[in-house]
């Protein structure tokens, strides 16, 4: 067995290269190139208004930054991208994350906070024009309507059909965020105090979850129906935390398969539908908390959630590592591989499919539209935009290795092999987490009498938890930066209407709750959209890396390191575009299909509008060549 295949030493090597990375380049970045000063004012404290100006404790603030980021991304991405290997994903995360996706993040707040804490879609104005900031505003509404409508819809999925443990506590841990807030900014306790007190009662909700699952489902059945399922035998229809068929896919199987009479034949028919209507019904659920999320004072909220949550995803990080240590699994699946059944090749569609995990252009919204604002000290900015990437980067490099070590070379190539799908990836996260963070305690029991699925069950749960409760938390983010988004729109028209809170923040809700409700033939017009997402998110990556660049070289700053990623990214975005936009139209001509049209219509107008704004930043780069002078950026 070669050391180079085996996840110990994987782990280890990434964690070392990461803290090497923080230390050398980030802190090199930090005093060389952006300058940043400890004693110079912040927009937090310039600007204070106890809503979206609000000086933080650098530890809560990581927590909200990086939560705010982490998300569904670092997981999906990777557990997609392994299908051509583990050698391609794993080197994608590592070094796209040091050298490209931290220096994005760093760079981008760097722009926002010397210029007021303002959106890097406003910054553009200044930077490249008026022309290009309404195109990248365009842009980044698209892009946040469509991930957060997305992640409305994975996150139903998740509560009705793979972990309904997760509802407790992803519930519970609103109200814990609350009491936190108003305990450390009104009450003025000591942040210790509250945070082992927000960590026991989150750790406390999530043993509650997952003794009460909700099966939400349920609910819309008939008495009988739901009878028929509390009377089934165990063996057929197993129990999850003293509820039958908390699964809806154990309740069709087992009517398909064990019909007690005629009218059980349709059954099975009853509970899809169900099964449809409680996602409905936790899609409309998650728009009224995100409309809520964004409207309330960011330190009420949005930070004691995103703080106390990042402790889930820390200790999650702990259970996986423990789990990688105990079990000492070697890479299961394959270096490398080229699958010709699967349309998408490696070359440019890895560096898209793994987005959060290497480099991000959601990520620049969070820098320069929440945590701009939020920073106490430029000090503090090194730790949460150069760190918090790294830290989602490893991550990302865990998801690898529950998908590449912790499923068997069977079970990869069962799940990776034809017919796999995207929705597929976040199972096999799952079951390969579930492996791993089950191993310690498989290992210390040494009992015959331990119920193995019980403690995988268990694993599953937990991991499923801080899943949800990230996408959630990202959800809550991107809709107030969805919001910021509309108020900014509302000010360049001119319509105040617009720039009211409660207003803009109904508009980002509806767009959200449009691409996760409506349906092209059948199907949600977000799973359909979806597939531009990897795209768009990257184009967004490059052109915040683009507008950082135009201000660097009118500051006579060196533009060399992020110039160079704003590049590459560029080239695997165009490559990307251009090959989807012809898959995409082939396959409207040939089958008629109107989610291929809606992809190739939607994909075209985005198309255009990037070969627009770099013409417009070529223009700008020309001008500058001749006279480094533009109104409205200073060296700041």
């Amino acid at each position: 067995m070669s050391i180079l295949t085996n996840s110990v030493f994987i782990a280890i090597l990434s964690a070392v290269g990461f803290v090497l990375a923080y230390r050398l380049y980030g802190r090199y970045l930090a005093r060389r190139i952006f300058g940043f000063d400890a004693s110079r004012p912040t927009p937090a404290h310039r600007f204070r208004d106890g809503m979206d100006y609000v000086p933080t404790h650098p530890a809560i603030l990581f927590g909200h930054h990086f939560s705010s980021i982490a998300g569904l991304g670092p997981i999906v991405g990777p557990a997609i991208a392994v299908l051509w290997g583990w050698v391609p994903a794993l080197l994608w995360v590592v070094f796209g994350s040091i050298f490209m996706g931290a220096v994005h993040d760093l760079a981008t707040l760097y722009a926002s906070m010397r210029h007021d804490g303002r959106g890097i879609g406003d910054l553009t104005r200044d930077v490249l024009g008026a022309r290009p900031r309404v195109l990248f505003l365009v842009i980044i509404f698209f892009l946040l309507a469509l991930a957060m409508g997305v992640f409305a819809l994975l996150m139903a999925q998740l509560f009705t059909d793979l972990s309904p443990q997760a509802v407790v506590p992803t519930m519970a841990l609103i109200l814990i965020a609350v009491v936190m807030g108003v305990l450390v900014y009104v009450r003025r306790w000591n942040l210790g105090v509250v945070t082992l007190l927000g960590l026991g009662l989150m750790f406390g909700s999530m043993y509650i979850g997952m003794k009460v699952p909700v099966p939400l489902y349920k609910q819309f059945l008939d008495s009988e129906i739901r009878q028929a399922l509390d009377d089934a035998p165990r063996p057929q229809v197993p129990m999850v935390g003293g509820v039958r068929a908390a699964f809806p896919a154990e309740a069709i199987a087992y009517f398909e398969s064990h019909p007690k009479h005629t009218r059980a034949a349709g059954w099975a028919d009853d509970v899809r539908e169900a099964q449809l209507q409680a996602k409905d019904t936790w899609t409309y659920t998650l728009l009224l908390y995100a409309f809520i999320a964004s409207i309330l004072p960011v330190w009420l909220l949005l930070q004691p959630r995103d703080y106390i949550n990042s402790y889930q995803l820390y200790a999650g990080l702990l259970a996986l590592m423990a789990g990688v240590f105990a079990l000492r699994p070697v890479m299961s699946a394959p270096a490398a591989r080229m699958p010709d059944w699967w349309n998408q090749p490696i070359w440019p569609f890895l560096f898209i499919t793994i987005a959060c995990g290497a480099i991000s252009g959601f990520h620049n919204l969070v820098s320069s539209g929440t945590t701009a604002r939020q920073l106490r000290n430029e000090g503090d900015a090194t730790a949460v935009g150069y760190g918090s990437m790294l830290t989602e980067a490893f991550l990302a490099v865990l998801v690898i290795l529950a998908c590449c070590a912790g499923l068997s070379a069977e079970r990869y190539g069962a799940l990776y092999n034809a017919g796999f799908t995207e929705n597929m990836a976040l199972g096999a996260f799952l079951e390969g987490a579930a492996n791993l963070i089950a191993a310690p305690f498989l290992w210390m029991s040494a009992s015959p009498t331990v119920d193995e699925a019980a403690v995988k069950l268990a694993a599953r749960s937990f991991i499923a938890v801080v899943i949800v409760s990230f996408a959630m938390t990202t959800l809550d983010s991107g809709t107030r930066l969805l919001r910021y988004n509309v108020e900014t729109i509302g000010k360049l028209v001119r319509l105040p209407l617009l720039c009211n809170r409660y207003v803009a923040a109904v508009i980002a809700v509806v767009a959200i709750g449009a691409v996760a409700l409506l349906r092209i033939n059948g199907q949600p017009a977000g799973l359909a959209l979806w597939q531009l997402f990897g795209t768009t998110n990257q184009l967004l990556a490059a052109i915040g890396l683009l507008v950082v660049s135009v201000m660097l070289f009118i500051m006579r700053k060196p533009i060399v390191y992020t110039l160079v990623p704003m590049l590459l990214m560029l080239v695997m975005v165009s490559w990307a575009m251009v090959f989807k936009l012809r898959d995409y139209y082939g396959r409207w001509h040939a089958s008629g299909d109107a989610g291929y049209r809606a992809l190739f219509l939607v994909g075209s107008v985005i198309a255009v509008l990037t070969v627009w704004l770099m013409i417009e930043a070529v223009i700008v780069f020309a001008r500058q060549w001749r006279n480094r002078s533009l109104p409205g950026v200073a060296a700041k």
